[in-house]
């Protein structure tokens, strides 16, 4: 990248209202580091119960590309937070093989229909499955962010080729 590409993409970031951006391996020293990043930008906010939330949103959503990342050394995850308007929206994103999509899709669709109660009884619901999943978090780190989200959770995949998926979760405190 040269210096005129770099100020572009400063002045999108800018423009963007992104007041933090990562985009490489995830791993569980970069999550401490951007969390202490991020509650030091928090503490200049006097709403300590919306800046847990963030904060909680912030860490399912790292936890997960630590966690779905590691089937893939390659796999990098993105992290993007922006300020606009007293919100903050954080943003993470990873590759994914698109033969695991379909599962993810169908969980996205019940999560995206549903209101704050479902999304408790979901939750609950799955807590109370914990138990029976195989893998980390069982199964709820979706759930946790739509429930701590202020507005709807929105998504996208986008075909990379023939078997990978760039995934993107976005969630509005």
């Amino acid at each position: 990248m040269d210096l005129s590409q770099a100020i572009l993409l400063r002045n999108s970031l800018r423009n963007n209202h992104v007041i933090m951006a990562y985009n490489g391996t995830v791993s569980d020293d970069l999550m401490v580091t951007l969390a202490d990043l991020l509650k030091e930008r928090l503490v200049a906010n006097d709403d300590v119960k919306r800046s847990k939330l963030i904060f909680a949103v912030f860490m399912e959503g790292v936890q997960n590309l630590i966690w779905h990342g590691k089937e893939h050394e390659e796999n990098m995850g993105m992290i993007l937070i922006t300020e606009h308007n007293k919100e903050i929206t954080i943003m993470c994103g990873n590759r994914i093989e698109k033969d695991k999509t379909q599962g993810l899709k169908d969980r996205l669709a019940q999560i995206e229909g549903a209101d704050k109660d479902t999304i408790r009884q979901m939750y609950r619901e799955g807590m109370s499955n914990a138990s029976e999943h195989d893998g980390p978090g069982s199964g709820l780190g979706l759930l946790e962010i739509a429930r701590r989200s202020t507005q709807p959770i929105s998504y996208t995949f986008v075909d990379v080729d023939d078997h990978s998926v760039d995934f993107i979760l976005a969630a509005t405190i």
